[in-house]
């Protein structure tokens, strides 16, 4: 009988910016584990270019300055749960899945959104990774307040 490992509920939020040496600690922490024959990651970094901006002479792009993120944090997370469970699932193989989003203002070039998957192939990981990041920027309820270089703000759309 094939026994499905249920996996308890982690925070994936944290305050502020993701710092690039995180991403480096978490590679490094898998060292020990030789059942691994591949690790993928997906980052997300806040871009200046904002939406377009039409005027009567020509459209120009609003520059984003930092967005704000903001969230539902228990549906968020129970949601998440569900997701990474799938994940499990759909890839028997994976043996890692790390999930890190940022709250709060982030400013332009700072990272926001890692997923980090470990398998002992390749295309599980890569597949996995792909799974999981569609999945979070369609159905969590995750806001990003985009806010530009004159103080204004919109409310973004994810895509």
């Amino acid at each position: 009988m094939n026994e499905v490992k249920q996996h308890k509920v982690k925070d994936i939020f944290v305050q502020g910016p993701i710092d690039p040496s995180f991403v480096g600690t978490s590679i490094a922490k898998h060292a020990t584990r030789h059942d691994i024959g591949a690790h993928e990651i997906f980052l997300g970094q806040i871009r200046a270019d904002g939406p377009v901006v039409t005027s009567s002479e020509a459209e120009t792009r609003q520059p984003v300055t930092a967005i704000e993120y903001t969230a539902y944090r228990e549906m968020a997370l129970e949601a998440m749960t569900a997701i990474r469970e799938e994940a499990f699932i759909r890839w028997p193989e994976m043996t890692c899945l790390h999930v890190h989003h940022s709250l709060g203002i982030i400013p332009v070039g700072q990272l926001c959104f890692m997923v980090f998957a470990s398998s002992k192939h390749r295309r599980h990981a890569r597949e996995a990774v792909a799974y999981v990041v569609d999945r979070i920027k369609s159905e969590l309820p995750i806001f990003g307040k985009e806010i530009f270089a004159d103080n204004t703000h919109q409310w973004k759309h994810n895509t």
